[in-house]
């Protein structure tokens, strides 16, 4: 059946359909301009009568558009569409002198498309066409999610040349040549400097982190360039950054931008160290970029291709005990020497010192620390200090050479996460490197209330208001200590809050201990009488101390025990550290106990 169409009904239709499928239409014969069927009961259109002034032939069945009828829907299906006229009134399909002529036939309409399509394909690129070489070069048109471009940066190419340095500024003499150069330096030293170069804008009464970023600006433009360095962040959109050091990783202007092809290149993962070129960030850029890699991990980029990951590693007991003794005889001293006879630290030690507040857990770390420095120098010491407070984190700077990142307790939790996934990550690159790692953490419980903080809500909740899924990521980063037996160790030595009041602090504890495989702990009542440092010889130990200790020295430290345990443990210690004091090392205390000292 054949239903016709108001002409206004069928005009409105029409006009939504796109220009290429009229055309369509009409190349394959649904739309034939002149024949549109006729609406019933209605005469067919007269023809207008030309214009004496211009008279045109009309060809039998050629009609205006406007005086069209409506055609009728097909019985088979097929859309039905109209000639569109152009603005000079030519219609659409008919000849090209106005008149609705013979329309071509379907040969002479394909070989049309195909010359065009001929054109087309013939015709040169957008950047290639000499209208667009006049026009300015524009800036980055796509930048990600951290306002850099990755064009350029997917190979390990020489230090390209960088954009002219302006005149006003004047490099010095002896300007650093290396971004780490530049990070040590103190804040007046970084103003004194942008002011020799000339730099003036973004310098008053600004952050380090923004005059250091001022300054790399006009560095990374001078022909020898810059070198850069840091522990490599990937985030989850694909990129990276190196952090710094010096600033506990904490993200910054001056953190230099790694593309995703680079991270693939060089199969980087997170706590990776890399060194290398830098450049000056482009227009519309944020960062400062790596151009060039030079080092991962201290090694050749070939040395650090095919590396075992951390997880593939077979952990096995400790075998290699750390010598916290130094011989000088100082009161420091004391605690490595008893450290060493209680409760021995082995390579890949996972150990937990026990500790109310205001026992002394702080400087027992710190002597610790300072022991590995004097008697070890090939580890790796990192001190990880979370929700410390900030005095005692410049304390630890200055006293330890070591690695000290930390996390006062003014900063949030999300923070304190970001800190100790990066120095976990960063410990396990070096393990797979073969290296010996110690972390010394201060502390652990504070560290699962962040993440306590953190982690989604699992609906089930443990005593104390401790999410079921919070200590997850904890227990994680705890125990990742081991050693390795294709080479390299993780040792850590965290501390764990007791008597503190709190009931998280409990539950947290009782999480964590049976975990470890080493225990101190520490007694407040002993610390209440100013005796340091405040150990619970009793209730402390080493599991498997037999594979750090030889038998002849083992045995003599099984009868030392055997003669504390009688005793108070105030009394314990009040005798141990007054026999130690007459003597400078183990050794001398061992003689001077076989000769009834």
């Amino acid at each position: 059946m054949r239903v016709s169409w108001p002409p206004k009904v069928y005009s409105e239709c029409i006009s939504f359909l796109p220009i290429e499928t009229m055309r369509t239409m009409r190349d394959s014969d649904v739309l034939e301009p002149g024949n549109s069927p006729q609406p019933r009961n209605e005469p067919a259109p007269v023809a207008p009568v030309a214009p004496s002034t211009a008279p045109a032939e009309v060809h039998a069945g050629s009609e205006p558009a406007a005086e069209r009828p409506p055609p009728e829907s097909a019985g088979n299906g097929q859309a039905a569409s109209a000639a569109s006229s152009n603005s000079n009134g030519e219609v659409a399909g008919a000849t090209p002198d106005g008149a609705g002529g013979p329309r071509p036939s379907r040969s002479e309409r394909r070989n049309h498309r195909r010359s065009r399509f001929d054109r087309d394909r013939e015709r040169p690129e957008r950047g290639d066409r000499p209208e667009r070489a006049e026009r300015p070069e524009r800036g980055n048109q796509q930048l990600n999610r951290a306002g850099m471009s990755d064009v350029g940066d997917g190979e390990n190419i020489e230090p390209q040349q960088q954009a002219p340095l302006n005149q006003r500024f004047t490099i010095p003499a002896d300007a650093p040549t290396s971004l780490n150069a530049v990070r040590r330096m103190s804040a007046y030293q970084l103003v004194e400097l942008a002011e020799k170069i000339g730099i003036q804008e973004g310098v008053a009464r600004a952050r380090k982190q923004d005059v250091t970023f001022s300054i790399l600006k006009v560095l990374t433009r001078t022909p020898e360039g810059i070198d850069g360095e840091g522990v490599v962040e990937i985030l989850q959109d694909g990129f990276g950054f190196l952090r710094a050091f010096d600033s506990s990783y904490l993200a910054g202007p001056d953190d230099i931008y790694i593309s995703p092809s680079q991270i693939r290149r060089f199969n980087l993962r997170t706590g990776d160290f890399v060194t290398g070129k830098i450049r000056s960030p482009k227009d519309g850029e944020r960062y400062v970029a790596l151009l060039k890699v030079n080092e991962i991990n201290g090694e050749p980029l070939e040395a650090s291709k095919n590396k075992a990951l951390f997880e593939n590693l077979t952990p096995l007991f400790p075998r290699e005990a750390f010598r916290l003794e130094r011989g000088n005889g100082s009161s420091e001293d004391i605690t490595g020497r008893i450290m060493d006879m209680i409760s021995p630290v082995g390579k890949g030690q996972r150990g937990l010192i026990v500790s109310p507040p205001k026992a002394g857990k702080t400087m027992l770390l710190q002597n610790v620390a300072q022991a590995i420095v004097h008697n070890h120098p090939e580890v790796h010491l990192i001190i990880l200090l979370i929700d410390e407070r900030p005095e005692e984190v410049t304390e630890m700077q200055r006293s330890v050479r070591a690695e000290v990142i930390s996390s006062t307790f003014d900063e949030p939790a999300a923070r304190h996460v970001q800190v100790a996934e990066m120095v976990i990550e960063r410990a396990k690159r070096l393990v797979e490197h073969k290296k010996d790692v110690v972390i010394l953490l201060d502390s652990i419980t504070r560290l699962a209330r962040a993440y306590n903080t953190v982690v989604p809500a699992s609906g089930k909740v443990l005593t104390g208001g401790v999410d079921a899924n919070a200590l997850q990521r904890p227990k994680r980063f705890f125990g990742a200590a081991r050693k390795a037996e294709e080479g390299g160790s993780l040792t850590i030595l965290a501390t764990a809050l007791v008597e503190t009041g709190s009931k998280m602090d409990e539950v947290i504890y009782e999480e964590f201990k049976g975990t470890g495989n080493m225990e101190v702990h520490m007694d407040r009542r002993i610390a209440e009488k100013r005796v340091y440092p405040a150990l619970n010889i009793n209730r402390s130990g080493t599991r498997r101390e037999e594979l750090l200790i030889d038998a002849e020295r083992l045995q003599k430290i099984w009868i030392l025990r055997k003669l504390l345990h009688p005793m108070d443990e105030l009394a314990a210690m009040e005798f141990m550290l007054d026999k130690m004091k007459n003597t400078k090392s183990n050794d001398e205390f061992f003689q001077f106990m076989k000769r009834g000292g």
